[in-house]
């Protein structure tokens, strides 16, 4: 016993040796997760505005099937009523990502120049979507003369009816002949005859169909090539952070990839983010066009400038109409991100 007790350590030595053992590894792990903390950074916050069409619903659906890469970006889908409450979301800084039309691009710029945004994305093409549709009475454009017209707040109804008008060699409707109703009352203004006719689009121009018996007198199918959704972000939100805008794009990408691997699937969940029945999905995509990889070079490009005499277009209209001033600035345009898109980066 006593040779053991002269090898023990005195007393205390022990203890010591294992505090600083204690020490050393407590500061090692306080080191690695400094460094791990400072290699790794919330992804960027994106807000998004917009509302019920079919070419935006791929960001929804994108998001609700976490096809989202959530180390590059945060997404916040807010889904407004409409087109209008989408662009106050906009201009109020409570998003910073609006997808919309071209048309409500301009808007903004004009209601509020110092919140201008860059388009980075051409998502579709109304092809027949947008639509003038009337009561059975009303016969053509020429009928509406004098007659009220039920729209929304947007930019883009007031938009297609002059443009409608024009095309008949018509002036465009007078402010009292406007109904700035809500969407919900639409039908039983048309019943009631209250309103002779509506500027509408999927998804409530086909639940009126469903409803009622309506003629067509105008689609933006009369209109090639003029009423673009795009996706516009603040200037300083694509300076910052383009990898998190390309993240977006590249789950709508997704989105739609999967829809032409399971078609049935994908446009049931289309229709039932959108609110309509069974079989609906692929009706109300029958009015919209995608563009490609070529026609988004072309369109975005600022060298090529192809897409600046639209928006001026544009602006010309919405200031006949006393939408926006005259002197109104237009949005710019990149192609970077959809180039990065094509090249899947």
């Amino acid at each position: 016993m006593g040779a053991v007790a002269g090898f023990a350590d005195p007393p205390g030595r022990r203890r010591t040796g294992w505090r600083h053992r204690n020490g050393a590894l407590t500061g090692l792990v306080v080191l690695l997760l400094a460094l791990l903390i400072g290699c790794w950074r919330q992804p960027p916050r994106l807000v998004l505005a917009m509302n019920p069409w079919p070419g935006y619903a791929y960001f929804a659906l994108a998001q609700g099937r976490q096809l989202y890469d959530p180390r590059r970006l945060s997404l916040d889908v807010r889904n407004f009523v409409d087109n209008d409450r989408a662009v106050q979301a906009y201009i109020a800084g409570t998003a910073q990502v609006i997808a919309t039309t071209a048309i409500d691009v301009v808007t903004i710029c004009g209601l509020a120049p110092e919140r201008c945004p860059v388009i980075v994305f051409v998502v579709d093409e109304s092809r027949g979507g947008d639509q003038v549709l009337a009561r059975q009475d009303v016969r053509d454009l020429k009928g509406l003369v004098g007659r009220p017209i039920a729209l929304d707040r947007s930019s883009l109804s007031r938009y297609l009816l002059a443009r409608a008008f024009a095309s008949q060699g018509l002036p465009p409707p007078v402010p009292s002949q406007l109904r700035f109703l809500p969407a919900a009352v639409w039908e039983s203004a048309l019943r009631q005859g209250t309103v002779a006719a509506v500027v509408s689009y999927p998804p409530r121009s086909e639940t009126l169909r469903s409803a009622l018996a309506l003629n067509t007198l105008f689609t933006s199918r009369q209109l090639p090539n003029e009423i673009l959704d795009v996706l516009a972000v603040e200037p300083e939100l694509l300076r910052l952070h383009p990898d998190a805008v390309l993240a977006l794009l590249q789950g709508w990408r997704a989105a739609r990839e999967e829809e032409r691997e399971r078609q049935v699937g994908a446009r049931q969940g289309m229709a039932d983010y959108l609110g309509l029945g069974p079989g609906a999905g692929t009706a109300v995509l029958e009015g919209i066009r995608f563009p490609g990889p070529q026609e988004q070079y072309e369109l975005l490009d600022p060298r090529q400038n192809n897409l600046t005499p639209l928006l001026e277009q544009i602006r010309q209209v919405l200031d006949a109409n006393g939408v926006i001033p005259a002197n109104t600035p237009l949005p710019t345009t990149v192609d970077t991100i959809a180039r990065s898109l094509a090249k899947g980066r």
